[in-house]
């Protein structure tokens, strides 16, 4: 008996919108310039990471939001050739675009000396609620160590995020 209420609490929870679920967005592609002398990296390259998950959310029928988690992110090189071996260490942030807010800065994600990799797996930094960034209209983007590439590395990815409603 305790298993089958167990089972239709959880059929219900699910069917009724409230549990977990996973919104992907891409990372638009993008074109680090190569130069034919390696220098120093002077500024890494945005990240335009769409955080505009309202319509996403809204779609689901969840009801209100408890938060929102980056639960994975990945670049991916598309050129030939190319690699991430230029890259010493990035770092990605959050933060919002309302004026006198009262939300920090914060670090999401980070990834350091991948190698001589096509795909870029960043270690995200957990239990990151960005509801109130998303709510007030957020803006993601990066800081990074390396060298400049000798040659174009063009890239895209995608980013999962976590939605949990209340």
């Amino acid at each position: 008996m305790a298993r089958s209420l167990a089972m239709w609490l959880v059929a219900t929870a699910t069917g009724c919108g409230i549990a977990d679920f996973d919104i992907d967005q891409p990372v638009q592609a993008q074109t680090i310039q190569g130069s034919g002398i390696p220098a120093p990296l002077a500024a890494i390259f945005p990240l335009p990471l769409n955080l505009d998950l309202e319509s996403k959310i809204k779609a689901k029928d969840t009801g209100p939001i408890d938060s929102v988690t980056l639960s994975s992110l990945t670049l991916h090189i598309t050129s030939s050739g190319g690699d991430w071996s230029f890259v010493t260490s990035i770092d990605v942030f959050v933060e919002s675009t309302r004026s006198a807010t009262t939300l920090p800065k914060v670090k999401i994600a980070s990834v350091s000396s991948p190698g001589a990799t096509q795909t870029l797996t960043f270690n995200v930094e957990h239990g990151v609620n960005l509801k109130p960034y998303i709510d007030e209209g957020s803006q993601v983007d990066s800081s990074g160590t390396g060298t400049q590439p000798t040659q174009n590395v063009s890239f895209d990815g995608q980013g999962v995020f976590t939605v949990h409603p209340l």
